[in-house]
């Protein structure tokens, strides 16, 4: 791990819960691939992942509906939620290293998500993660403002009382990178296979939760 020559004054880490704290994005994205073939549409995990990362499932749904031609299913987003906890199965771990670095980081922390509250809950809860952040959970469905919109960010730092400046934000795809620099935060991208991954230029990635206490505080990925 490399220094940097100074260290970032942060007060508030604020963290994508799906591919950042749980590994679930393959499932939501699988199961939005399930719904596309209902509606005629047949994608491939690739094309699936850079449709839907990151994105709400009722703007994947649109996004169906427009390659279809079609409306997609009544109860399509009852459909999502069911096929993607399928998909999880029983078990649901959290991203390998997270918990460990999330201890060593030394900074509040916050979970801002464009998924429902519920499922953020039950997500950290079903990992073991939620009683590193309390309540301290952000829902896009409670401020009506999806990623890449800045306002859920926003709205954390508000709430926690902190200025954007001294924010650093972890996500793992381009709508939460996007939604991170237009309010004005560090942005630090996670993603398993960085170099597969498209990412916004000055943006540092990580692919180990090994790193990310130095990152937050202004190391380089080694």
């Amino acid at each position: 791990m490399a220094t940097s020559d100074r260290a970032f004054d942060v007060d508030l880490l604020i963290l994508d819960l799906d591919g950042v704290l749980v590994d679930t994005q393959d499932a939501e994205d699988g199961a939005l691939a399930y719904v596309g073939t209902l509606m005629g549409v047949h994608l491939t995990p690739d094309q699936a992942s850079a449709l839907f990362s990151g994105k709400r499932v009722q703007e994947c749904l649109d996004l169906l509906a427009e390659m279809a031609h079609r409306p997609p299913p009544p109860d399509a987003v009852r459909i999502v939620r069911a096929k993607c906890q399928e998909l999880i199965g029983g078990t649901l771990e959290p991203v390998p290293g997270v918990e460990d670095a999330l201890r060593r980081v030394g900074v509040e922390l916050c979970v801002a998500s464009n998924s429902p509250r519920e499922i953020i809950e039950k997500r950290l809860a079903d990992c073991g993660l939620l009683g590193l952040f309390g309540d301290r959970l952000y829902s896009a469905y409670e401020v009506n403002a999806w990623k890449p919109d800045p306002e859920l960010f926003r709205w954390a730092a508000r709430d926690r009382g902190v200025a954007v400046d001294r924010c650093v934000v972890v996500e793992d795809s381009l709508v939460g990178v996007d939604a991170a620099l237009s309010a004005g935060m560090r942005v630090l991208q996670f993603n398993v296979v960085p170099v597969e991954a498209p990412h916004r230029a000055g943006v540092p990635t990580f692919s180990s939760m090994h790193v990310l206490p130095e990152l937050v505080h202004g190391g380089s990925p080694s």
